[in-house]
């Protein structure tokens, strides 16, 4: 029975993902705070007078960046204060506030240099979340899936690359892809899959050396096919903990 090893949110799209215990979810709702901020830069067609969801090529993320995985991240959901580290040093910005969030505006843009275009600027919107997908989601990867890829291509490949928001084991490898228009039941809390997740060159960033590589032309050589995971959506709200069960399908 799938057990799940470890819950992430991800605060800032394209930095590092927040562990956590527990989460509650609401029905049609994603992870808290998950993908609640992007970055953007003066190509970025963001309206702050009419924000809307925005793809991720249109964005500063690991997908393009690879610099980006340098950053340490730490985030404090209560008073919305971002710690970045590098090296040995960090600062903590409180972007609820003005002057917090254009001094991490200034800190990602002298960090990014002239890999990007212009000013860096930190983009949110009132129930907008910068996931893949325009709608809620919940993202899950099996960790047997992960070992199998590993074990194909002959090296280490952890399993931060794929940010997820669970992260679960003890299935066999690629069973997840069954679980397609199934209900996911865990106590109590309901989560419909309803789509393979096809990746994208944001793989093939090591999360702990920052240097890219090829997982995901591997994927696709091994395998045939660029699929890691699966999406689901919250049809019924419930709290989720580390090391919980999965129910039978329905």
């Amino acid at each position: 029975m799938p057990r799940i090893t470890h819950l992430t949110y991800y605060p800032v799209k394209g930095l590092q993902g927040i562990p956590l215990d527990a989460v509650s979810l609401a029905a049609d709702s994603g992870f808290p705070l998950d993908r609640h901020f992007a970055i953007a830069d003066d190509r970025t067609p963001f309206d702050p007078n009419d924000p809307q969801h925005l793809r991720k090529q249109q964005l500063v993320v690991q997908m393009k960046y690879e610099r980006l995985a340098e950053l340490g991240t730490h985030f404090d959901p209560d008073t919305f204060e971002l710690t970045l580290s590098h090296k040995r040093s960090s600062e903590t910005f409180a972007l609820g506030t003005e002057t917090g969030k254009s001094g991490c505006e200034q800190y990602l843009t002298e960090f990014m240099g002239d890999l990007i275009q212009g000013s860096a600027r930190l983009i949110s919107g009132p129930g907008i979340s910068y996931t893949d997908l325009s709608t809620p989601c919940i993202s899950l990867i099996n960790l047997n899936s992960v070992r199998a890829l590993e074990q194909a291509l002959g090296y280490n490949v952890d399993h931060r690359r794929f940010r997820a928001n669970i992260y679960f084991d003890d299935i066999p490898a690629w069973q997840e892809a069954s679980w397609l228009n199934k209900t996911l039941t865990i106590n109590g809390l309901e989560l419909l899959v309803y789509k393979i997740t096809d990746r994208c060159a944001a793989i093939n960033v090591d999360p702990k050396t920052a240097i890219r590589d090829k997982t995901l032309q591997g994927l696709k050589r091994e395998f045939g096919h660029l699929n890691m995971g699966v999406y689901a959506k919250v049809v019924r709200g419930g709290k989720l903990r580390v090391n919980d069960s999965f129910s039978p399908l329905k």
